[in-house]
């Protein structure tokens, strides 16, 4: 079991994936069943990335995580 976290611009490559994550602007904690957010993002490219968590917010072992997405605001 757990929940999404979602990661604006940040690769989860530089997280410790032993670790709980932290609760940022750029890593968003989906752990009260949320499905969407509204994000203000400026202008340009942005990256995206889903990555299951345990109720502590440690990624799973091995990492349970999307392909990046990522969009251009104009």
């Amino acid at each position: 079991t757990g929940h999404h976290h979602m990661f604006i611009n940040t690769d989860p490559a530089t997280m410790d994936m032993d670790a709980t994550l932290p609760a940022t602007e750029s890593i968003l904690h989906f752990g009260g069943g949320q499905t969407e957010v509204t994000l203000d993002l400026p202008a340009g490219e942005h990256t995206f990335w889903l990555l299951l968590g345990d109720h502590n917010h440690v990624p799973h072992y091995p990492p349970v995580m999307s392909e990046p997405i990522t969009i251009t605001i104009e």
